[in-house]
Formats: C-alpha cells, sequence, structure tokens
C-alpha cells in the first residue's frame, strides 16, 4: 500500500513537472460597453455589446530553441455572433529568429494609445497601415517571421496568404506583405513599414494597394506618448489617403487625436479630425475590475454627415 501510495505520487510529480516546464498558462477577462452615439444625421443611439475572451498558451524550450502556441475565443453578447476566434498560432524559433503561423496580428505600425472609444465622422478613410497586420478572415493565413539583429534592432515580416477577402479568387500564394524595422534604446523606439496587398477577384478586376507608415513611441515626464503618420496608395482608383495620430497614456488616463485626409481622382476630398479621450478607476479598489469613462469628438468636411458625438462606459474585469 505505501509502496503504491509513493509511486502515485512519484506520477503526480512528474506530470506536474511537466506541466511546470511546459509553462501552460490560461487567463480570461470580460469586457463590457455602454454606448451613446450622436451625429448630425441622426438622433442618439443606444447600444450595449460585449465580450468575455478565454484563453490557453503555451511554451516548451530545449536550449535556445522555443516552440509556443496561443488559442482564444470570446464569447460575445451579441446574439447573431456568439463566438469569435481571436488568437490561434504556432510560433517557433530561438532568441535570434521566429516563425508565426496561423492567426494573430503583427506589430502595430499605428498605434492609437487608450483607444477605449473611437467615433469617426462622414466615413471618411482612415489608413492605420493595417491591411497586412492579420486575424485574416475565412479566406486567408498567415505567416509572420521575426528577426532580432541585437537589442536595439528587430525586423518583422508578415504575410497573408490566399486573398483574405470573400469576393476573392481564393488563389493568391501570397495576396499581401508588410516588412517593418524597430529600433528602440531606454524610453524610445521608432518603427518603420510597408504594405503591399494584390489579389484578384471573382467579379472582376483586382485589389492593388500599398502603404507606409512611421511611427515613434516615446516616454516624456512620466507619460506614454505615440507619434505616427501613414499613406495609402489605390493603384485602380487612385485614391490616396493621409492619416496622422498622436496620444498618450498617464497612469488611467489617455487622450489622442486623429487626423486623416482622402486624395481622390474624382469628386470631392474630404478629412476628418477626432479627438478621443478614456480615464479608468478601479471599482471598489479592486485592481482587476475597473470601469472606464470614455469620449470621442469627430469633424469631417465635404461630406453629408460632418460631426459624431459618443460616449462609452466600459467595465473590465480579469478573472
Amino acid at each position: 500500500m505505501k509502496k503504491s501510495i509513493l509511486l502515485t505520487s512519484a506520477i503526480l510529480g512528474c506530470a506536474l513537472a511537466g506541466t511546470a516546464q511546459a509553462q501552460l498558462a490560461f487567463d480570461a477577462n470580460l469586457e463590457l460597453d455602454t454606448d451613446a452615439v450622436d451625429t448630425a444625421a441622426s438622433s442618439t443611439t443606444y447600444d450595449q455589446n460585449g465580450f468575455v475572451e478565454l484563453n490557453v498558451a503555451s511554451k516548451r524550450e530545449n536550449g535556445d530553441y522555443f516552440v509556443a502556441a496561443k488559442g482564444g475565443v470570446r464569447l460575445t453578447t451579441d446574439g447573431d455572433k456568439n463566438v469569435v476566434v481571436r488568437d490561434a498560432y504556432i510560433q517557433l524559433g530561438n532568441s535570434s529568429w521566429n516563425a508565426q503561423i496561423g492567426r494573430f496580428e503583427a506589430i502595430n505600425l499605428f498605434p492609437l494609445g487608450k483607444d477605449t472609444l473611437i467615433a469617426h465622422a462622414g466615413g471618411v478613410s482612415v489608413y492605420e497601415a493595417n491591411k497586412v497586420r492579420g486575424f485574416a478572415g475565412d479566406d486567408g493565413g498567415q505567416i509572420a517571421l521575426h528577426f532580432k539583429a541585437s537589442d536595439s534592432l528587430k525586423f518583422e515580416l508578415d504575410t497573408i496568404f490566399g486573398d483574405d477577402d470573400t469576393a476573392g479568387d481564393n488563389g493568391t500564394a501570397v495576396s499581401g506583405y508588410r516588412p517593418s524595422v524597430t529600433w528602440s534604446t531606454d524610453g524610445f523606439s521608432l518603427t518603420a513599414g510597408f504594405e503591399s496587398v494584390n489579389y484578384d477577384l471573382t467579379a472582376g478586376g483586382n485589389v492593388d494597394q500599398t502603404g507606409y507608415a512611421l511611427t515613434a513611441n516615446f516616454d516624456l515626464s512620466g507619460a506614454n506618448v505615440n507619434i505616427a503618420a501613414s499613406r495609402l496608395e489605390d493603384d485602380n482608383t487612385d485614391q490616396k489617403v493621409n492619416s496622422y495620430v498622436a496620444n498618450l497614456t498617464y497612469g488611467n488616463f489617455g487622450a489622442g487625436v486623429i487626423l486623416s485626409e482622402e486624395d481622390n481622382a474624382t469628386g470631392p476630398d474630404p478629412d476628418v479630425t477626432t479627438t478621443y479621450v478614456a480615464y479608468s478607476v478601479p471599482l471598489f479598489g479592486i485592481q482587476e475590475a475597473t470601469v472606464t469613462f470614455a469620449g470621442s469628438y469627430s469633424s469631417a468636411s465635404n461630406v453629408v454627415d460632418d460631426e459624431t458625438t459618443a460616449a462609452r462606459v466600459r467595465f473590465n474585469y480579469t478573472f
């Protein structure tokens, strides 16, 4: 009997040791928004939406090499789409390089800071340099390569294969690519990126767009600041979009401004300016539970619906 107990304890110990070595992690969180939105063309509308997100991640190492995987789903409060897949990928490599394959978001070339609520007026295009950033749809897949030249210099190459569009032909080996380079030092980083998407449409014609972005992140008197500029060029419509963002986060407070301008081959050239602000407060002193009050004001020119004001109360809870 004692031998059986000792044997069982040894087996359980080995199992627990193996689990620890695998670095298995689970986490979950809730996000719930209550919104009020008013535009120049319509009266105030109200909405409530949110989700519970569940994530599991694991990583195994052998010397300098590793293999990691992550999966995440969101159970939404919207009745028409109850489950949404977020991350689902495998990542493998070492401290100098790695490949990421599956569904994920790549490096952010147009960071918005504390973007709890951003509501743009007039439907003016805002280019966030994210055509090939990720979370590919039903008709696309993703592969990204990461290279670390030094502690200060890193490279990333993101690709979309298939076409990532239900109107596409699903036959393009690489329909989008997005190289970027980041240089960083203590309290400062600078990232430059380029992206291109090109694939055929089943109804005829094709999508052919290129974009550029430059973003800087730095610390300033206790605040974290992002400044970015981007440009999109559409070879089929001759449309050009120039977008700019500046924002800061200071403790639980965040604020930002976005400016975007369209340069169209025909018709008007609209532009939009959107400012946003947010402040988070712990609930009853519990750090894992917060309420965030957020607002957004946007004005546009050369459009019919030229003004949007929005407010949001967001509850977050980490399980």
